[in-house]
């Protein structure tokens, strides 16, 4: 589903992050960035997804939201860092640019489920 959902909607541009289910308190799933110094890079070091989903739907809209802070941290966190600004993995307005083109595939977008 990550490399569907990266072509149709980030154009190929996100690297393929490991993705972990397991057990999550609280919450869905969760989208861990971190940055390597020696090469200055944004990476993901993995998307963990929780175990149980209600219905597909959930999952995929819990993985396209994770997927959605992925770019916010590898694409728009490096850019970001070119002209000195901090990196970003937010529920601001950067994440929400995504719901549109998310809607294009009725998948919802929202900061939690």
């Amino acid at each position: 589903v990550h490399k569907m959902l990266n072509k149709y909607l980030f154009q190929g541009t996100l690297e393929r992050a490991p993705i972990r289910r397991r057990n999550l308190k609280d919450i869905w799933a969760q989208c861990d960035g971190r940055f390597d110094p020696g090469d200055g890079e944004f990476y993901t070091a993995e998307i963990s997804l929780g175990l149980f989903y209600p219905h597909k739907a959930m999952f995929v809209a819990a993985l396209a939201h994770e997927m959605v802070h992925q770019w916010q941290w590898e694409i728009l966190s490096a850019e970001r860092a070119e002209i000195g600004k901090d990196p970003i993995m937010s529920h601001g307005p950067s994440f929400y640019q995504w719901r549109k083109p998310l809607q294009k595939y009725m998948i919802p977008l929202a900061s939690k489920f």
